[in-house]
């Protein structure tokens, strides 16, 4: 093996869990460790059977076990063709923004590095920035990790990672496209008349079609129980996107936020 890849900026501390096998990856499986704390000691753990070739704390702790170009031990048969980014958290919270700054950080490296997709996929095998859940039994059969709160934040994370990539003057704006991608119109980074639409009609719980079409209902605009459901998802992740309490409800707090952001970004 060559040189060991270690991203920059994270603390290199090398686990026992590896074979030491080179890989080629071809992107970044995001994970959560449904506790808090560093997981060094428990990657280290021969019993443990697990590691990941990095961690992403809350405060922005940035923290690698296994080089990014090694085989780690995180999701089974998925392990030989992805990096693996652990999460600092439980699967009810939402990334911090610290911890989707390391994640982009990491997948900007990765982009560099071995020419990583600026992707979002649910495919195994095609490049991108991926959930574990949907590997199903073959990557361990963890359906729930990372929960749907953190993997709808990936559009922000790829979005932030092109930033990175491209230099800090891109205009691309990585809240937005994660909201535009939340709420299914084209996701060009600009908060203009066709985004900020999409938006009020969530805001006044009007978006009934695109999420009908989005969670494959009936696309008839009748509110029924999928439209709601789908609906509440919706908020959720604009929740996590705006970085208020995620609770599936447009209360006060996620309005304030969401005025705020459209002060900030709407080009009119």
């Amino acid at each position: 093996m060559g040189v060991a890849h270690i991203v920059q900026g994270f603390q290199y501390r090398p686990v026992k869990n590896t074979n030491g096998d080179t890989i080629h990856p071809i992107g970044l499986v995001l994970h959560v460790a449904q506790g808090n704390g560093s997981q060094f000691n428990w990657f280290n753990d021969p019993q443990s059977q697990a590691s990941s070739n990095l961690w992403a704390g809350k405060a922005g702790q940035r923290e690698q076990y296994v080089p990014s170009d090694v085989r780690a031990w995180a999701q089974a048969a998925g392990n030989s063709t992805y990096d693996s980014v652990e999460t600092e958290g439980f699967d009810t919270e939402a990334l911090t923004p610290e911890q989707i700054e390391t994640v982009a950080v990491a997948y900007a490296d990765g982009v560099r590095t071995f020419g990583w997709a600026l992707a979002v996929t649910d495919t195994p095998g095609q490049p991108g920035l991926i959930t574990h859940g949907v590997g199903k039994v073959s990557w361990g059969n963890h359906p729930g990790c990372p929960g749907t709160i953190r993997a709808g934040q990936r559009h922000q994370i790829i979005a932030r990672a092109a930033q990175i990539v491209g230099g800090a003057t891109s205009p691309v704006q990585p809240k937005v496209v994660a909201l535009q991608h939340a709420v299914h119109v084209a996701a060009d980074g600009v908060w203009g008349p066709v985004t900020d639409a999409a938006l009020a009609e969530v805001r006044t719980n009007r978006h009934t079609r695109a999420e009908q079409a989005a969670v494959g209902a009936t696309v008839d605009g009748v509110w029924g129980p999928l439209s709601q459901a789908a609906y509440v998802a919706t908020v959720r992740t604009i929740q996590s996107i705006l970085g208020v309490g995620v609770d599936g409800v447009w209360g006060p707090i996620t309005d304030q936020a969401f005025a705020a952001a459209r002060s900030t970004y709407f080009t009119g």
